[in-house]
C-alpha cells in the first residue's frame, strides 16, 4: 500500500517533489498542498488534517517525525494484527514524508519583519499628519480566519510572500467599529453625538446601518440616520434614506514586526453527540474527537496603522485618527482579535515588548526608538486595565507620581468615562481614594486634579 500525496500534474511534481517536500512557504503547503483524508487512500486517514497543520508550525518536522517513530513502534508489537500492522505502518510512512520539507528560512523571516517595521516608518513619513501607527504585542496565542481554510476550522492568515501570520485589515475594521458601537451605546448627551458622528465618518455607513434596526442605529438611536443625511448632504424628505457613506479611514493589514512562532492547538469536544441534539444528556461514554487548528504564539508583536484617505467636514484630521486609534486599542487590549476570545485567545498589550530580532546586513537597521515619557510608560502600563474596582487601586502610587500636566491626561485616558460621570463616595470604584492601601495617593490626586467625591 503506496503512500499518495495529493494530486498535481507532472511537471508541478517534478519541481515541489512527490510530497511537497521542496516548498518553503507555509501559506502555499498549507493552502495548495494540504493532505486529503481520502484521496489515494485505501482506508481514511484521520490524522491528515492534525499533520497537515503541523507541517506549518514552527516545531513541525519534530512533531510529525515524532507521529512517525510512535506509529511505526505501535506497528512492530508482537501481537499485533496483520491488518492493524498494515495500517500502522503506513501511516508511519504517510507522516515521515510529510516532514520531509525544507525548514523555513529564519533570515527570510528576519527580512520580512523589518520589512513591517521600516514600512510604518515609511508610511509616517509619506501620510505625517494623517496616519496614526503603534505596536501590540500578543499577550496570548492568536487564531484568524480559522474557517476560511482549506482544513476544516483550522485556518489561519498567512502572507502569500513570506507565509508569515498577519490580521487583515478588514479584521481591524471589524473589532474597532465593534467596539465604536459599544462605547456609543454606554455614551450619554453630546458624548454620544460625537461619538456617534465620528464612528459614521471613519467607518463609513449603508441605508441599512442607520435606520430601524441597523447596528448605528442600535448603538445611536434616532439620531444615526439624522447624522448620517448630514453626512450625506440629503434632503430631510421623509421618502429618502440616508445614502451610502464610504468611510474615510484606511484600517491596514497588522504584520508581524518580530519573528513570530506558530503552534498546533486543539479543542476536544468529549459529548459530540450531546451538542447534535442526539442524546438528551451529557455522558462520559462517547468518544472524543479532538480538531487540530494553528495558532500564533503569545510574544510576537505587530505594527498597526489606520490612516485617512480624505479629510471630511466637521472633525479634524488628529480628532479622526486619534479616535480610531483608541478604539482598535481598546478592541485588541480589552476584547483580543480573531477567534475565542471569549476564552482568553487574541489579546494584546500596548507596545513593542518581544525582544526584536538583528537586523540582515543587507537591510538598513531602523532607528532606535526614543525612551518612552513617564506619561506613555504610565498608558502602556494600565490603558484598558482600570475598568473594575478591585485593579484600580494599585495604580495611584503610580499615577501620583506623574507631573501635573500629566496626571489629567493620564486620569482620562485610564479610567472610564462611565465612572467619571460618578464622582460618589459610596461608589465601589471611588473607595479606593478614600480608603484602603493606597488611600493617601487617591486623595492626593483627587485635590490635584480639583475633584471632589460628593
Amino acid at each position: 500500500m503506496e503512500a499518495k500525496m495529493i494530486p498535481t500534474s507532472k511537471d508541478v511534481r517534478q519541481l515541489i517533489g512527490d510530497w511537497a517536500e521542496h516548498v518553503d512557504n507555509r501559506s502555499l503547503l498549507f493552502e495548495k498542498f494540504s493532505l486529503p483524508k481520502m484521496w489515494g487512500q485505501e482506508e481514511k486517514v484521520d490524522d491528515a488534517g492534525r499533520w497537515s497543520v503541523l507541517r506549518i508550525v514552527t516545531d513541525g518536522k519534530k512533531l510529525l517525525n515524532g507521529d512517525a517513530m510512535r506509529l511505526q513502534n505501535e506497528a512492530s508489537g508482537g501481537d499485533v494484527k496483520p491488518h492493524v500492522r498494515k495500517r500502522k505502518t503506513h501511516l508511519s510512512e504517510i507522516a515521515r514524508k510529510m516532514a520531509n520539507f525544507d525548514p523555513f528560512d529564519r533570515a527570510l523571516i528576519n527580512v520580512a519583519n523589518q520589512n513591517a517595521s521600516l514600512l510604518l516608518e515609511q508610511i509616517k513619513r509619506s501620510f505625517q499628519d494623517r496616519v496614526e501607527t503603534f505596536e501590540a504585542t500578543l499577550g496570548a496565542r492568536m487564531m484568524v480566519n480559522m474557517a476560511g481554510g482549506v482544513v476544516e476550522n483550522a485556518g489561519i492568515c498567512l502572507d502569500r510572500c513570506f507565509g508569515l501570520p498577519y490580521l487583515p485589515g478588514s479584521a481591524i475594521k471589524g473589532i474597532a467599529r465593534h467596539q465604536a458601537l459599544w462605547e456609543i451605546k454606554t455614551a450619554d448627551g453630546n458624548r454620544k453625538r460625537e461619538l456617534l458622528h465620528l464612528a459614521l465618518l471613519l467607518f463609513g455607513f449603508g441605508n441599512q446601518d442607520v435606520v430601524r434596526q441597523g447596528v448605528f442605529a442600535w448603538a445611536g438611536g434616532s439620531e444615526a440616520e439624522q447624522i448620517a443625511k448630514r453626512i450625506t448632504k440629503v434632503e430631510k424628505d421623509s421618502r429618502k434614506k440616508a445614502e451610502a457613506f464610504r468611510g474615510c479611514a484606511s484600517f491596514l493589514p497588522a504584520y508581524p514586526t518580530t519573528p513570530p512562532t506558530l503552534v498546533v492547538d486543539m479543542v476536544n469536544p468529549h459529548y459530540r453527540e450531546y451538542y447534535q441534539g442526539k442524546r438528551k444528556t451529557a455522558s462520559d461514554d462517547e468518544n472524543p474527537i479532538p480538531n487540530y487548528f494553528p495558532a500564533v504564539e503569545a510574544g510576537c508583536s505587530f505594527g498597526f496603522a489606520v490612516l485617512l484617505n480624505r479629510q471630511p467636514e466637521g472633525f479634524t484630521a488628529q480628532q479622526l485618527l486619534q479616535q480610531a486609534r483608541q478604539w482598535i486599542e481598546r478592541a485588541i487590549t480589552q476584547k483580543g482579535a480573531g477567534a475565542k476570545t471569549a476564552a482568553g485567545y487574541g489579546w494584546f498589550r500596548l507596545g513593542r515588548i518581544a525582544a526584536a530580532q538583528p537586523a540582515p546586513a543587507s537591510m538598513p537597521a531602523p532607528k532606535p526608538a526614543e525612551p518612552d515619557s513617564p506619561l506613555q510608560t504610565f498608558l502602556k502600563n494600565w490603558s484598558g486595565r482600570l475598568n473594575t474596582k478591585d485593579n484600580f487601586p494599585v495604580a495611584l502610587p503610580e499615577m501620583l507620581q506623574l507631573p501635573d500636566a500629566d496626571l489629567k491626561q493620564a486620569f482620562e485616558k485610564t479610567i472610564p468615562e462611565q465612572e467619571r460621570r460618578k464622582l460618589k463616595k459610596n461608589n465601589p470604584y471611588w473607595q479606593s481614594f478614600t480608603s484602603g492601601k493606597h488611600a493617601e495617593a487617591g486623595k492626593k490626586i483627587l485635590q490635584r486634579l480639583g475633584l471632589t467625591l460628593s
